[in-house]
């Protein structure tokens, strides 16, 4: 972790993406959508 907030995804117990740093509603949507 480098920075807070930082939000881990992990499908299977691996880590498939992060964002870092303070992110709009919007963006975390997008991020989540785009990883399921």
């Amino acid at each position: 972790i480098r920075s807070i907030p930082t939000i881990i995804f992990m499908k299977d117990g691996e880590i498939v993406d992060q964002m870092v740093g303070a992110s709009s509603k919007q963006a975390l949507s997008d991020k989540i959508n785009s990883l399921i």
